[in-house]
């Protein structure tokens, strides 16, 4: 969705390259604010150009999100979660 809004283009696959559908720099910095701000992971704006596919760029995701629960507790990962630790 947020490539379909930045882009203007209504259908884009997801091994389509961001760069190639009309994408830029600037509009790589919003992708980057949007995935922070749905998935609460911090990329840097070379991912955007590492990864230019939504396939990639989802597999970075994956990798920061996993990255991220490795380094919490039991407790943190599942209070995230919104469940309790039985």
């Amino acid at each position: 969705g947020v490539w379909r809004e930045l882009t203007g283009i209504g259908e884009i696959g997801v091994h389509d390259d961001f760069f190639h559908l009309g994408g830029n720099s600037l509009m790589g910095i919003q992708v980057v604010s949007r995935v922070r701000d749905a998935f609460g992971v911090e990329l840097p704006l070379r991912a955007v150009f590492e990864a230019p596919t939504i396939s990639r760029l989802a597999a970075l995701v994956d990798e920061a999100i996993l990255l991220e629960l490795e380094g919490m507790t039991d407790e943190e990962a599942m209070g995230l979660l919104g469940e309790a630790v039985p």
